[in-house]
């Protein structure tokens, strides 16, 4: 496929009025045959902040890897500025505005930092074309290396020379070099100190101040609930609840989401209720 029809495929920037920036609808997905994930629906909006939160194994990474296409639904769609994802693999997705920072970092330890964060500057070319993509990559080294200084300093280092903290910076600074219209981050504090998990979150209220459109999946609520819109909690594979992130700080719902404690049905009904009236 060429240069010039990939960016035709490419949607632009000024989606329709209203049209959700990710519409996921009635999402069936599993593994052989485990059902993991059981009509699941997200849609965020243009400009939007959601965490996805839950324990582990309540299918928050088997969400965000069926949205980023590195999986395919047995049901259900998933749709990105009115446009049906359907068979659409990673790359071209990538190429749409739509990446994903993915859990464990994976970042290639044998290439250089910067070597890692080229390698996020391949969708550009999908998007903007070869002559554009090299302008765009030279933005985005620049304003990562703003955001992660350390990343700038040891730009010749290898991935596998970094610490985890920094491992984590590279590969969000990748992800970031693809310019997301949607950033899909999982568990990006996962197995960090909580001095380098601090400094993450500050990147991530960076972008949310410059209207960066955010998915966070995190299985710690308290940091992810200060920054975003909205949060919606997954248990065994289903959404028990989905609400403002102002609504949803105070510890008894989240543990009765997580764990099921009695009452935990009714605080359910009547915050659903509530997002409904809005």
């Amino acid at each position: 496929m060429t240069a010039t029809s990939d960016r035709d495929r490419a949607l632009s920037d000024d989606a329709a009025v209203g049209t959700p920036l990710l519409d996921v609808r009635d999402l069936v997905i599993g593994y052989g045959r485990t059902q993991v994930l059981k009509q699941l629906s997200l849609v965020v909006q243009p400009g939007e902040a959601i965490a996805v939160l839950g324990a582990n194994g309540a299918g928050k990474s088997t969400l965000m890897a069926t949205i980023a296409g590195l999986m395919t639904p047995w049901s259900g769609s998933v749709s990105f500025a009115g446009q049906d994802l359907a068979g659409m693999p990673a790359d071209e997705r990538a190429g749409l505005g739509l990446v994903l920072a993915p859990e464990g970092r994976g970042i290639f330890t044998s290439l250089s930092i910067e070597e890692n964060l080229k390698i996020g500057g391949t969708a550009l070319k999908r998007r903007f074309g070869a002559a554009e993509a090299k302008r765009h990559l030279a933005e985005g080294l620049e304003r990562v290396y703003g955001m992660f200084d350390v990343l700038g300093r040891r730009r010749t280092n290898m991935g596998g020379e970094l610490s985890g903290g920094q491992q984590q910076m590279l590969a969000i600074g990748r992800a970031l070099i693809a310019q997301p219209r949607l950033l899909l981050l999982d568990e990006p504090c996962l197995g960090l100190a909580p001095k380098v998990g601090n400094d993450v979150y500050d990147v991530l209220h960076r972008l949310r101040e410059e209207g960066q459109s955010l998915v966070v999946v995190e299985e710690s609520s308290r940091r992810a609930l200060e920054f975003v819109d909205r949060a919606c909690i997954l248990k065994l594979g289903e959404k028990v609840l989905e609400d403002r992130a102002s609504a949803m700080q105070g510890d008894d719902i989240l543990l009765e989401a997580y764990f099921g404690i009695e009452q935990a049905e009714t605080k359910i009904e009547t915050a659903t209720e509530r997002s409904e009236t809005r």
